[in-house]
């Protein structure tokens, strides 16, 4: 229980510490804090505006692909409705590149206020700029703009400052100017005149009155508008079992955050009925060639059935001839359609066969012979996409690349088995038909001349009107379907213009940085005081060291403060009254750590202080490297203890009244070359034994203890022993010291007295902490036994 209130007591100590770290510098806490308020305030004022637009998109299903049963139209097909994709692609540099070429982006136009804040106008401003004509080191080039009147400004184009770090580079010689960096212009113009030099060529147009005292703008070129524009874009999935993608956009301006969010949904929709387009655009084409090949053909079979039956005077076919002439004609047209077959899939074979690269392949739904090769063309689509877009951003080392890349190929190897294996079996049927029409043939060859001929001339004619007809058929289904295109998506909600600010937060960042100053100053206010290596007051001795405290004595530097210092000292002599056995507590040995602490004016102090109290007291100079005590007094020093203990001189000789009655003195006299060996010559001990009978006190000034032996000898001698430690002057290890030399002489009662403190704050605590200290010895001696 002890132990736990003892801990308690630490922690109260520690606390109080804390609070009064803050107090003593809550002048710079509050100028720190200050100081971060109004850099916040200022970074706050002139952080730009961020403005964000939203948009949504809807992927659809395509109900318009064409039937899987038709292998003309799946040889041209399109691809899978991926979400993960549409929204690769929404993000792609290809979309939003073609979004912001639709956009006049390329001048920006800037106004600045009477505290230079810097606004992007976009479209609000007052002016344009026209009929431009730019070299390459223009680009990215700041042009000011400075109003004179209504019809005349200033233009001017400042060169590298020197004062910059690139300048100051240059001007060391450590690197050279670029060619842009040299650009210098500053001319007056008139708004409407044609600025022509050998750098650009414009005209500035006036659109409204120029308010403001100075306008900028400069140029970016347009292959680079997706670098500069392309980072406030976002694109998600509103859910994840949905098909309804989120576009966010973030901009300076609100008017441009929405166009460019309204530009890229668009652009998006219009490229997905541009592919579609494609698609039936190419189908088109393959149909109207075979029509033109096969009317050709049925042309001439009208003509030489015609000529035939004019000069043979033939009217028709009789059944049988009929018959198998129509049964031939069937078998040719099928075996027409799956030569048309056989020919499209040699065509996709040799394709793949001559090119390594086949992102060009745009086959959708296949469906021939293996059902399976529809599903491998439009999983290596959609495995090329995605390596495609993950190009944009990483090399081919990187991990998913690599992944892509070998699943990519394994698709290609089983496209092109499963392409040989539906072109043998293609072959095979179509082996099989042309058995049949030899066997029809055959058939037809056993008839007469006349009606075989007649046979001959009617089979082609057939066969070219059925597969001219299935032509018509699909270009007429083709020409609907593209008339109908339609996207795969649709814009559910387009992006509006937003007036309220997304960023920033300016509220959030003047208190953000009023805190941050506050816990900057409490940290800088922790840190000065950790560089502080000495003692500071009281509070800090007890935390260095457990001997007893006996009084706090304020720096006496005039006359207001002389009757404080002299109650200090009448509140030692008080303590020393009630310490146990007070009555032995004869002989007081003042010494310190280091010269300069203060403890021979402490020691005279004391002295005197008993001797106004009726007491009988005598002050020994034992520093006998460094007399100083016979000044206090104004008295002599030319004999004193050092004649007396080499017995030069007798005791009363060495003796000297001060002005304060009741007070002798013993200077040191001539100061000895071996001071410790009188110390502890038996003189010395005699003398003390003596002085004991015929004072009340004997106060003694030691050396520092410190930097020489003396005093450690005399503290043996004595009664108690006044260490003196000096506020801001005595280092904190010093005290650390004091507390070990306590302990190895745990004989002596050895004490604190903290010297040179402020009157203030500080004092207060030490006035009163002197009584409490003097009273509480009593169970600090019972405690050391």
């Amino acid at each position: 229980m002890k132990q736990m209130q003892q801990m308690n007591h630490n922690d109260e100590i520690d606390l109080k510490q804390v609070f009064g770290i803050i107090k003593k510098y809550k002048i710079s806490i509050i100028l720190i804090t200050l100081l971060f308020f109004i850099g916040s305030g200022i970074f706050a004022y002139y952080k730009q505006n961020v403005y964000a637009s939203h948009a949504t998109i809807e992927v659809l299903e395509d109900t318009n692909k064409l039937s899987s049963t038709d292998f003309m139209m799946k040889a041209f097909g399109g691809t899978t409705d991926n979400i993960d994709n549409e929204i690769a692609v929404l993000q792609s540099r290809y979309i939003v590149d073609k979004a912001l070429q639709t956009l006049n982006l390329s001048t920006r136009y800037y106004s600045y206020n009477k505290l230079h804040k810097k606004t992007e106008l976009y479209k609000n401003s007052p002016f344009i700029v026209t009929n431009m004509t730019l070299m390459d080191p223009i680009y990215y080039k700041t042009f000011e703009l400075i109003p004179l009147d209504a019809n005349k400004f200033k233009l001017i184009i400042k060169p590298l400052s020197l004062f910059s770090i690139k300048g100051i580079l240059v001007k060391a010689g450590v690197q050279q100017l670029k060619e842009d960096e040299k650009i210098k212009y500053e001319a007056v113009h008139k708004f409407g005149e044609k600025i022509t030099t050998p750098w650009f060529s414009f005209t500035i147009d006036k659109l409204a009155n120029l308010e403001a005292d100075k306008y900028t703008f400069n140029f970016v070129p347009k292959k680079v508008l997706y670098d500069v524009f392309s980072s406030g874009l976002s694109v998600s999935l509103a859910s994840e079992l949905g098909s309804i993608i989120d576009l966010d956009y973030q901009d300076t301006v609100s008017l441009r955050a929405k166009e460019i969010l309204n530009a890229i949904a668009q652009a998006y929709i219009d490229e997905g009925i541009k592919e579609k387009t494609k698609t039936a655009e190419l189908t088109l084409g393959f149909i109207d060639s075979q029509l033109n090949s096969i009317n050709t053909k049925l042309t001439a079979s009208e003509v030489n059935l015609k000529n035939y039956k004019m000069q043979n005077n033939v009217i028709s076919l009789k059944n049988r001839l009929a018959l198998d002439t129509e049964k031939v004609a069937s078998y040719d047209a099928e075996q027409q359609k799956v030569q048309t077959e056989i020919n499209i899939l040699t065509n996709l074979q040799h394709y793949m066969d001559q090119n390594s690269d086949l992102a060009g392949l745009t086959i959708g739904t296949i469906n021939f012979v293996d059902k399976n090769l529809a599903s491998l063309v439009r999983q290596l689509q959609e495995l090329t996409n995605k390596r495609n877009l993950l190009l944009v951003d990483y090399t081919e080392l990187h991990p998913e690349v690599i992944k892509l890349t070998r699943s990519i190929t394994d698709i290609k190897r089983s496209i092109k088995l499963t392409l040989s294996s539906s072109l043998r079996q293609l072959k095979q049927r179509n082996r099989d038909l042309k058995k049949m029409i030899a066997r029809y043939n055959s058939s037809l060859d056993s008839l007469p001349r006349k009606e075989k001929a007649l046979a001959e001339l009617s089979r082609p004619l057939k066969v070219n009107e059925s597969v001219y007809e299935y032509l018509l058929q699909k270009k007429a289904e083709t020409a609907i379907l593209k008339s109908s295109t339609i996207a795969d998506a649709r814009i559910l909600d387009a992006a509006r213009e937003e007036p309220v600010p997304v960023k920033p937060k300016r509220k959030l960042i003047v208190i953000v940085g009023i805190i941050l100053g506050f816990i900057l100053g409490i940290a800088q206010a922790f840190f000065r005081e950790f560089l502080i290596n000495t003692v500071q007051n009281a509070e800090e001795i007890e935390r260095y060291t457990s001997l007893p405290m006996y009084g706090v004595v304020p720096y006496n530097k005039d006359k207001m403060t002389k009757n404080i210092y002299m109650e200090a000292f009448r509140n030692i002599r008080t303590n020393l009254q009630f310490l146990p056995g007070n009555e032995n507590n004869k002989v007081i040995s003042i010494t310190s750590s280091v010269s300069g602490e203060g403890k021979t004016t402490v020691a005279a102090s004391l002295a005197e202080v008993l001797a106004r109290g009726n007491k009988k007291v005598i002050l020994l100079d034992l520093d006998m490297r460094k007399a100083s005590v016979h000044q206090k007094f104004n008295l002599t020093n030319n004999i004193g203890m050092s004649n007396y203990l080499t017995m030069q001189n007798s005791l009363d000789e060495v003796t000297k009244e001060t002005d304060v009655f009741g007070l002798e003195v013993i200077t040191t006299g001539p100061l000895p070359p071996n001071p410790s060996e009188l110390i502890l010559s038996e003189m010395f001990t005699n003398l003390l034994e003596e002085l004991r009978q015929k004072y009340d006190y004997i106060i003694i000034d030691t050396p520092p203890a410190g930097l020489v032996t003396d005093a450690t000898i005399i503290m043996n001698y004595s009664d108690i022993t006044f260490f003196v430690i000096r506020a801001k002057y005595t280092r904190k290890e010093f005290v650390k010291n004091i507390d070990r030399i306590a302990k190895e002489h745990s004989q002596n009662r050895i004490g604190l007295i903290l010297n040179a403190t402020i009157i203030g704050s500080e004092y207060g605590y030490g006035y009163g902490a002197s009584y409490a200290y003097g009273y509480g010895n009593a169970q600090y001696y019972k405690d050391r036994g």
